[in-house]
């Protein structure tokens, strides 16, 4: 079976910031391109609708948020704007596919964008800025948005200097906070997923407690913390930061990736929603990000720069392939 697939990561303009690649569970992979003029384009989204992808790029003092046109070749640039913050690193869509919103994690800021039919970028519609600083001082010293999503009519960002999930009312010109929900402190919620089989279930990524939390949805958005699972092995003493979080296909599993620890925790997801312990492979270092194909699980190594391909076996271990690839800074993909 074959997959195609971008990545994207940390690059200069004169740099490869995007690759374009098929992997084939048989013969591996193969890249069908590499191409310059992006300027660490650390987060990307494709449009579903429509041949349009978008990037940031994550730089200060002000990051950009671009649309690009999907070709055969090399994307071609339909718009740029300013992100409204510093250090944007991350993209979602609004459930009815006219709004972009943006994390500047730097700034500590969201931003959201108006999109025309095409799905073009038309203009900022409006942004709001986080205030506040949490317990890790050197982590935590302001705010800092890490995250998007949109579930069940309500905007939920993960605010890791603040230690707090906050709800925003989508769709609109101006980001309307409805509430918030605190987490531990010093914990440092990273990265969020939404269930496929349990739609009163919300999982967060904590990036600074190397854990996972499984929060409960209720009819009007507000969440509760009704579990909290470590995504580290027992005894594990190193730094470590946790990183990406995904369901497999059949929503049966929840992977999450750790750096220091340079593991995939996959978690068995019970038919209650919650998760039982997880069971632990080494990867390759600095697994930022991961993608999850079927059966095959493709990690990506942000300081070494490559690829590795695995298989999920059914005792949800991963088994080595021998499958890799060099991509540069990868730390997002997006399929294709």
């Amino acid at each position: 079976m074959q997959h195609l697939f971008l990545t994207s990561g940390y690059a200069s303009a004169d740099e490869p910031g995007i690759f374009r690649f098929s992997y084939d569970t048989s013969s591996g992979f193969s890249c069908a391109g590499a191409w310059t003029g992006f300027r660490n384009p650390s987060f990307a989204l494709r449009h579903p609708h429509d041949t349009v992808l978008y990037t940031v790029s994550e730089t200060v003092p002000e990051g950009g948020i671009f649309a690009w046109e999907l070709t055969d070749g090399a994307p071609r640039m339909l718009c740029a704007f300013p992100s409204g913050g510093a250090g944007p690193c991350h993209l979602c869509l609004s459930g009815d596919g006219r709004m972009l919103y943006a994390c500047n994690y730097a700034g500590g800021s969201v931003a959201s964008f108006r999109l025309d039919e095409t799905g073009a970028i038309s203009g900022l519609a409006g942004m709001v800025q986080h205030h506040g600083s949490g317990l890790n001082c050197a982590r935590q010293e302001s705010a800092h948005a890490h995250c998007s999503m949109e579930l069940g009519g309500v905007l939920y960002v993960c605010d890791l200097g603040l230690d707090a999930i906050l709800a925003y009312r989508p769709g609109t010109d101006t980001l309307e906070e409805l509430f918030r929900t605190p987490m531990p402190a010093g914990c440092g919620p990273r990265h969020l997923a939404a269930s496929p089989l349990h739609p009163a279930r919300l999982y967060c990524a904590a990036e600074l407690a190397g854990c996972v939390f499984v929060l409960e949805r209720r009819a009007d958005g507000r969440l509760t913390a009704v579990q909290r699972v470590s995504a580290l092995p027992g005894g594990f003493t190193g730094p470590n930061t946790t990183a990406a979080i995904h369901f497999s296909a059949d929503g049966r599993s929840l992977l999450v990736s750790n750096r220091g620890c340079d593991s995939i925790a996959v978690f068995p997801v019970g038919e209650d929603g919650l998760l039982g312990a997880p069971v632990i492979s080494p990867c390759v270092p600095e697994p930022r990000e991961f993608a999850v194909f079927g059966d095959t699980v493709i990690a990506a190594s942000q300081s070494v720069g490559v690829l590795c391909a695995y298989r999920l076996a059914d005792d949800r271990t991963l088994r080595e392939t021998g499958h890799t690839a060099p991509a540069g800074t990868p730390v997002c993909f997006v399929e294709l």
